[in-house]
């Protein structure tokens, strides 16, 4: 009876232990998170004295406080948020099994997206290499062709992985497309004119920029990049953040600036997009309605599909900054995932640590031991009264 009193009373004295220690952790990680709460706030005002000058204009002055104050809510959603999966986080819901694919879209997506992978480790695999070299082709609709096969194979129900075809389609649109292309269009050019040597004797009509072939498949790539952009858009509203880590619910974070929407301010970029759009579509519409009877094969309308096409691509120059990891981050507020080699998309993780590299918990035994000792202490006779 006396060992079992005795272990009774040891099981006890240890849960109180584990409870004391829990409480004492959480009090901890709240009046932390105020501390910290209380120090990015100060972060705007300290980046705007920074950036001023009194040699500066003043109209550069309050154009660079509204930056900053625009921008601020947005950083500091996503700096809060740092901090609570690092207090608060809960790794044992993370833990759970992911549901893959079939093989074939499993091959492609890891090799593409692979989880498990730094950017020198992808660079050593050649299926990820070929992988980032086939939509730079600026011929036959490669880029677009590309682009469509992989919004069949990604996981659609994932936002990041949304956002970052929407971000990789426009950002190499950019190079193969505008700045690739536009390079392949004047060696065409000098190719028919200047090559032949004569000025009577060129054949730009059949092998100058755009010109020979069918010109419908071309319009019919030029727009399906549109489409298939919005399209994506559009299902971003029904996804779900796959790599934003899950809280214990201790610590609190309260959305602000565009962190509340689906894919920030990507939004506006697509706006821009659009614009941009119509505005090489009138190119092409003017072409042809100098044509007679709007006859779209005539070589004309072929120069001017692919002139549209070297200025949709330029245009697409913003999105090429959204590649930045920082910007990206800030902007659509979607966090990386990736693949695991079962194609089961999920949030990427880092080279494994060392064995006494382990995380320590914020309020140890220990810490808690020497807590209720001051606490006895400082109570009259010494005690607590148990």
């Amino acid at each position: 009876m006396a060992k079992d009193v005795a272990s009774e009373q040891s099981r006890k004295a240890a849960e109180m232990m584990r409870n004391a220690r829990e409480i004492v952790s959480d009090w901890v990680k709240i009046k932390l998170q105020k501390q910290i709460e209380n120090v990015v706030d100060r972060l705007p005002g300290l980046a705007k004295n920074a950036l001023e000058d009194e040699y500066m204009p003043r109209w550069v002055s309050k154009g660079k406080d509204r930056v900053i104050d625009g921008m601020w809510p947005d950083a500091r959603t996503e700096i809060l948020w740092e901090m609570a999966v690092f207090l608060d986080r809960d790794a044992d819901k993370e833990a759970a099994e992911i549901k893959g694919c079939d093989c074939f879209r499993a091959f492609f997506r890891y090799h593409m997206y692979p989880y498990d992978k730094s950017f020198w480790g992808k660079v050593r695999d050649p299926w990820h290499v070929l992988f980032l070299l086939i939509p730079l082709v600026p011929v036959f609709g490669v880029n677009v062709a590309w682009f469509f096969f992989v919004f069949i194979i990604i996981d659609k129900s994932d936002a990041f992985q949304l956002v970052q075809f929407i971000l990789a389609f426009k950002g190499t649109a950019f190079l193969s497309q505008g700045i690739f292309k536009a390079v392949l269009g004047l060696i065409m050019f000098m190719n028919c004119v200047s090559g032949r040597g004569h000025d009577s004797e060129h054949d730009c009509e059949d092998t100058g920029p755009g010109g020979g072939g069918d010109v419908w498949p071309t319009a019919g790539a030029f727009v399906l990049q549109l489409l298939l952009v919005w399209l994506a858009f559009l299902l971003l509203r029904c996804s779900k953040d796959k790599g934003r880590s899950t809280l214990k619910g201790i610590v609190d974070v309260r959305e602000e600036g565009t962190a509340s929407t689906k894919g920030g301010y990507i939004v506006y970029f697509l706006w821009y997009d659009l614009v941009a759009f119509c505005i090489c579509l009138g190119i092409v519409a003017f072409a042809v309605s100098t044509r007679p009877k709007f006859h779209m094969e005539d070589w004309p309308v072929h120069h001017a599909v692919f002139g549209a096409q070297v200025l949709y691509g330029m245009l697409s120059m913003p999105f090429f900054l959204f590649t930045l990891p920082v910007l990206q981050r800030l902007l659509t507020h979607a966090l990386p995932t990736a693949y695991d080699r079962n194609g089961a998309c999920r949030k990427p993780i880092k080279p494994p640590k060392r064995a006494d590299s382990k995380p320590e918990p914020i309020v140890s035994d220990a810490e808690v031991d020497d807590l209720f000792g001051r606490i006895k202490k400082a109570m009259p006779g010494g005690s607590l009264g148990m």
